[in-house]
């Protein structure tokens, strides 16, 4: 009962962290509205136009954003058009953001999770048995491939493998969601290994581990002891560095490849001013990353019960 009671505080504190996020863009929102009037009425003012023509801005620019209506007001509105999902009209699709956001967010998870996944995968598989042959022609390997492969930039890789792809080098068709999977996983690759070789690295000069060896176990008895103690190290120097370089990597991605999703909308929405579409496309990357750091708690609480009896205590 108690890991259900840690799952309930931290997805309230999720929850919590969201809304937060949530209003203080619509603060931001709010103190540069005003700015924004300001430019607009010294643009026409300095295109000569006149005083009732000004007048005529200004009432159609408070109508539209409803500054006249109190702030409270105006903030609870926001909260309820969030929960809803009424998150305004893209100008750039003529659309409302949310039919724009349908689909295209499923596009950019159908990509990045597997990819994800595969990296974090061969990663830690990689780093683990690196660091159990030690200095050896097998840890040597992974450690180069893993150098050379975080030193190619990701638009570059994406056109290696294309071009391989089309030459009939590489065997298979590449699609352009197995091009983006495999150039998520391969960007994402070197600092799993790194990480994973480290984490297991504190854990192989461990009494139990010394003990295993003298015993005779083999390397797979030998790992599987030893992931089981590094798993939280893992998990928690991983999430960090994934969030930050796949934020990155999907606009990267999504331009080259041809990938119409999140970022491709994203880059359109800045290309075009689409406020609406641009706030909205940055609070989705934003609530994704605050889901990650949640499944990050979930993943801590199963493998470590000492977090979760702790914050019992408290």
């Amino acid at each position: 009962m108690s890991y259900i009671r840690y799952l309930c505080r931290r997805a309230a504190f999720a929850v919590l962290t969201a809304y937060l996020v949530v209003t203080l863009t619509f603060f931001v929102i709010a103190s540069t509205v005003r700015l924004r009037l300001q430019q607009r009425l010294a643009l026409a003012s300095y295109g000569g136009a006149s005083e009732e023509q000004l007048e005529s801005i200004r009432e159609g620019f408070v109508a539209a954003r409803n500054l006249d209506t109190p702030i409270h007001e105006r903030y609870v509105g926001w909260l309820v058009d969030v929960t809803t999902l009424d998150w305004g009209f893209s100008v750039a699709y003529r659309r409302p953001v949310i039919a724009v956001l349908d689909g295209r967010v499923q596009a950019t998870l159908g990509y990045v999770l597997p990819g994800v996944a595969l990296a974090v995968l061969a990663g830690v598989l990689l780093g683990l048995f690196a660091a159990l042959a030690k200095d050896g022609p097998f840890d040597w390997s992974v450690r180069l491939t893993a150098y050379a492969v975080f030193g190619v930039p990701v638009f570059m890789l994406v056109i290696y493998l294309r071009y391989l792809a089309s030459t009939g080098v590489v065997p298979l068709s590449l699609g352009r969601r197995a091009l983006a999977t495999t150039a998520v996983a391969a960007s994402l690759l070197a600092g799993q290994v790194r990480f994973a070789r480290a984490a297991a690295l504190e854990q192989t000069g461990r009494a139990f581990v010394k003990m295993l060896r003298a015993k005779g176990a083999d390397r797979y008895r030998l790992a599987r002891h030893v992931l089981r103690n590094a798993a939280i190290p893992i998990v928690s120097l991983s999430t960090t560095e994934l969030l930050a370089v796949l934020v990155l990597n999907i606009y990267i991605v999504e331009e080259v490849v041809g990938i119409r999703g999140l970022a491709d909308a994203s880059l359109r929405a800045i290309r075009t001013s689409d406020t609406a579409l641009v706030i909205w496309t940055t609070l989705v990357v934003v609530l994704v990353g605050i889901t990650a750091s949640f499944l990050q708690d979930v993943l801590h609480g199963s493998l470590d019960p000492r977090i979760r009896s702790d914050t019992d205590h408290r």
